[in-house]
Formats: structure tokens, sequence, C-alpha cells
């Protein structure tokens, strides 16, 4: 009997050191060998042969830090896309952060990453940064609003935006953008007094971008300028500076401007020149106020709207279902031209117009659209593209004909300033503006993938058949079971 015992137990053992053996075998193949797979009809988490192609070929470290609670929105859809991306480069390393059960952490890299949003994804390559937002990853239905509902993913974004990311990291040209100043322009000085442009400063600089001031007086744009901003200028610009102003944009250069209603007390407009300048390059700038009673901001003059209405265009990407909220703005009109293509891109409802009675308006009267106003919907924003032209100004002799001028306008520039910039839409409208001028578009030709969303619905009957099932039958069932089974033990 106790060789028997032993035998056994002899046997046992080496039973249990084999299975030890095999599972360590299939482990160690399994971490050799292996393959995702991506169920989803959508193939919502198959990276496109573009983005494995900018991963395999990385030289450098991508830190990519997750700032999320697990319970978020897109926690799931995030974790598992990042995981493709870490699992096609070693250059990729991942790490998340939830800012409930780590704030010191999160407090401690918030400051060195100089952010301050939730459900951030963040891309660091040396120190250099570039961040993603919740709103930027997803398109959602908002329709549901309307009846109670929470707004649904109708598609993610993230291989578009995590690529986009990636490349604008590994890129060796770092875009630099030019403030214009002189002539009362907003300011991104720190401690500036009255409009102060320092939250953009900052959100530009996340972006990847350099940031710098300059004057026209001297005579040209710094060379370096991939973008050249003026924000709400507020005293005319001289002829000289117009004439350097369309050197440069004849020359391929990219121009954004921000100009104000500038009301006087007997409600005329003041000119800053800079509207007729914008009319030879494809944009006309109206003497009047943009009204829309539908899309008026509550506790706010009539003055003050928000807009939902965007054409399709690289800058209003990532704006559909949201709203940019705009305090006083004049509208803008897309002037055709031969040498550009100009598109109206932010535009009032039906219900609003341009209205030209200024003077009623400084007395606080109530105004209505007449024939004299300018029937809407309006625009407040336009983006131009030139067609081509000569040389970038600067360039050295014999280079190509630079790829045409690029110029975004809009109609008011307190969107922009510190406590506005941060309301609804205001902040992407913005950086995809600066983006698309500096030709960084986020779109990097990989399309939104749809997300499934799978319901449902159940008649009354139906619903009191799985009541009756799993309250009554399983249970009963499992009772008469252990009933015969009691009595046939028993007999």
């Amino acid at each position: 009997m106790r060789k028997q015992a032993v035998r056994y137990t002899a046997t046992g053992i080496v039973g249990v050191l084999l299975v030890l053996a095999l599972a360590v075998m299939v482990n160690w193949l399994g971490a050799r060998h292996w393959k995702r797979f991506d169920w989803t009809g959508s193939h919502l988490y198959t990276l496109s042969q573009k983005s494995l192609n900018i991963v395999k070929d990385l030289k450098d470290d991508v830190r990519v830090v997750v700032f999320m609670t697990p319970s978020s929105k897109l926690y799931e859809q995030v974790h598992e896309l990042l995981g493709r991306y870490a699992s096609a480069s070693p250059k990729i390393h991942v790490e998340y952060i939830d800012p409930d059960k780590e704030p010191l952490k999160t407090r401690q890299l918030a400051q060195q990453f100089k952010i301050s949003v939730a459900n951030t994804v963040v891309f660091a390559v040396g120190d250099r940064t570039k961040y993603v937002t919740s709103d930027q990853m997803a398109d959602y239905d908002y329709s549901g609003m309307q009846m109670g509902g929470a707004p649904k993913l109708k598609a993610f974004k993230g291989e578009e935006q995590f690529t986009a990311a990636i490349l604008s990291l590994v890129s060796p040209h770092v875009p630099k953008v030019y403030f214009v100043t002189g002539h009362g322009e907003a300011s991104i000085a720190a401690g500036a007094r009255g409009r102060s442009l320092a939250d953009l400063d900052q959100a530009i600089k996340r972006e990847d971008m350099q940031v710098a001031d300059t004057s026209l007086l001297s005579g040209s744009v710094p060379k370096d300028a991939d973008v050249l901003a003026i924000i709400g200028p507020t005293a005319p610009y001289a002829e000289n500076e117009l004439t350097v102003l369309g050197k440069y944009l004849d020359g391929g250069g990219r121009l954004l401007v921000c100009l104000d209603p500038l009301i006087q007390r007997d409600g005329h407009m003041t000119s800053t020149r800079l509207e007729g300048f914008l009319a030879q390059h494809g944009v006309q700038v109206d003497d009047d106020l943009v009204v829309d009673p539908s899309r008026r901001l509550p506790f706010f003059d009539l003055s003050a709207v928000y807009l939902t209405d965007f054409t399709s265009h690289p800058i209003t990407d990532g704006l559909q279902g949201m709203a940019v909220l705009f305090p006083v703005t004049r509208s803008l009109k897309a002037v055709p031209g031969k040498g550009w293509t100009a598109t109206e891109l932010v535009k009032t409802t039906a219900d609003g117009w341009g209205e030209t009675n200024l003077k009623q308006l400084l007395a606080g009267k109530p105004v209505a659209k007449d024939a004299n106003d300018i029937a809407g919907p309006v625009a407040v924003a336009v983006a131009v593209q030139g067609r081509g032209g000569q040389p970038a100004q600067g360039a050295k002799a014999g280079a190509e004909k630079n790829d045409g001028f690029r110029l975004v306008a809009f109609g008011d520039s307190d969107f922009l300033t510190d406590g506005q910039i941060s309301n609804a839409g205001n902040l992407t409208l913005a950086l995809n503006s600066f983006n698309w001028l500096a030709k960084r578009e986020q779109s990097i030709g990989i399309p939104p993938r749809a997300v499934e969303q799978v319901s449902l619905f159940l008649s009354s009957q139906q619903l009191r058949t799985i009541l009756l099932i799993t309250l009554i039958g399983m249970p009963g069932l499992v009772i008469i079971i252990g009933v015969f089974v009691w009595r046939r033990r028993r007999h």
C-alpha cells in the first residue's frame, strides 16, 4: 500500500510538472508568435497601411500619456487602438494616468505638458509635444438630446488624430506663427492688458508650433514666418504695410485676419484699410453687425450669437454637432476670383442677417430685418486657397513656383481672447485654422471609423416571457430536478 501511495504521489507530481511545463511553453510561444484580430464590422481598431508605414519608420521614441479614467466614454477605443500602435513599433511607449486614482502624478504631468483639459492624449518626442482631446477623436450624434437622450458616438477618429500627431512631431520643421503688432491688436504678451491671447498662445505651442510677434513697419515679413496673424486691429494700416502683405500672399504666404466691427458713435464703421485688401484676395468684409434671433445667447445682447452651421472644410473638421460663440461679429462674403477658391466656413441660420442700422443698435433700440440689411444666412468666417504663383518671398533664385497662398478671415477677434476661446468649439476652430494655414491639416487621408450601435428592442410580450423564464421557469426547473433526485435516492 505504501509503495502504491508513493507511486500515485510521484505520478501526480510529474503530471503537475508536465502541465506547468506545457503552460510555460505555450506562453513562451504565444509571446514570440502572436497576432491581433479586429472582429468589429468597421475594422475600428485596424491600423491603415499609412499609419503602419509611419510608425515602422520611427527613429525616435514616442511617449504617449493618456489622461483618462476607465469610465471615460472613449477609454476602451483609445486603449485598444494605442495597443495596436505600441505593437506595431517598439518606439511607441504608452502609459495611462487615472486622474481620480493618481491626482499627484496627474498634476505633475499636467504641469509638465501644460494641459488643463480632461480626457486628453499627449504625444511627446524629446521636448516637443502635441495633444489630442476627446472632442477631436470622435463625432457624436446629438439628435437624441432633443428628447432628453445622451449623445451617441457616431464615428471614431482616433487613428486619424494619433497618426497626425506622431507625424507632426517627427517632422524636422517646426512651424512658426507671427502675430502682427502696432495697430492695437490683441496681444500674446504675458500680462497684456485688455485683450489677451495668452490662452491661444499656449494652445498653439501645445500644437508644436513656435509663436512670436512682429511689426510690418520694418517693410518685410520675417523669412521664417509660416503663418502671419492679425487679430483685431483698431487703427488703420499704412500703405507700405499693405504692400508688404500683398507681396507676402503673392509669394504663397499664409495669413489669418480677424476684423472686429469698430462702430463709431454716429453709427459708421472705422476702417482698418484691411477691408479693401481682403476684397482683393477673396473676402468681402461688410459694415454690419450679425444678428440671429434663433442663435441668440441667453443673458447677452442681440449681437452675441452661437453658430452651428459649418461648410465641409479641413478647418471645420471636428466641429459637427458643436457650436462656436461670437460675442460681436460682422459678416463676410466669399468673393470668386480666377486666382483663388474662397469658401464660407461658418454661417448663421436663414433667420440671421447683417444689420446695417448700427446707430440704432448702439442706442439699444430693437431692430428688425429690412431691405437695407444683408439677408441671411450670412457668413462670419471665410477661407481662401490660392492657385499658385511666383516663388515665396525670400526664396532663392531658381526656386519653384509656390503652391498658392492661404488666407482665413473672421468677422470677430473676441472669440480668440482669454475667457472666450475656451467656450464650446472656439478653440477647435482656432487651432484648425492655424494648422490649415501651416499646411498641417488634421486630416491626412485616414477616414473616420463608424462605430457599431447595436440595439435590442423587445415588445411587452417578449419582456413578460423573459420575466417568467428567469424568475419562475428556471428556479422552478431547479426545484423540480432537486425533488426528483431526492425521491430517487430515498427509494
